[in-house]
């Protein structure tokens, strides 16, 4: 016998043999990747806290991730990450495109970003909503 710790979503049983039932089961993957998408933005130039939203279209609110890749640049990064253009001893990181955050509401997924080039830049999202603890 294998000792596992569960717990199922509500109006489901814990000893379910659907995946689907549990919020957590240890023997599971937790967090199901229920949509996944990509989106292309342009930032403005020169400037701070440029929000983007796409429609997800599920009956919850998801727990969200992303990644960002400027299409001049070979290099993903994540929210709370820049695109690390230069790197030096001195200098630490520099880049001039700062992916702030990701977040979700009940219809959108939200980026927002900075951009503190003067020139605009385009970039590539790639997005996922987790199933969330109530879904």
């Amino acid at each position: 016998m294998t000792n596992v710790i569960a717990l199922a979503k509500i109006g489901k049983h814990v000893f379910s043999e659907d995946p689907n039932d549990y919020i957590f089961h240890s023997s599971y993957n937790t967090f199901k990747i229920v949509l996944e998408g990509t989106k292309s933005i342009t930032l403005a130039a020169a400037t701070a806290n440029q929000t983007f939203t796409q429609a997800h279209g599920l009956g919850f609110i998801p727990l969200v991730d992303a990644f960002a890749k400027r299409t001049a640049a070979s290099q993903v990064f994540k929210p709370n990450g820049i695109d690390v253009e230069l790197w030096g001893a001195k200098l630490g990181m520099t880049g001039d495109v700062t992916f702030n955050y990701v977040q979700a509401d009940d219809t959108n997924v939200i980026f927002n970003f900075d951009n503190d080039n003067a020139s605009a830049r385009d970039v590539n999202i790639r997005y996922f909503c987790l199933e969330g603890v109530g879904a």
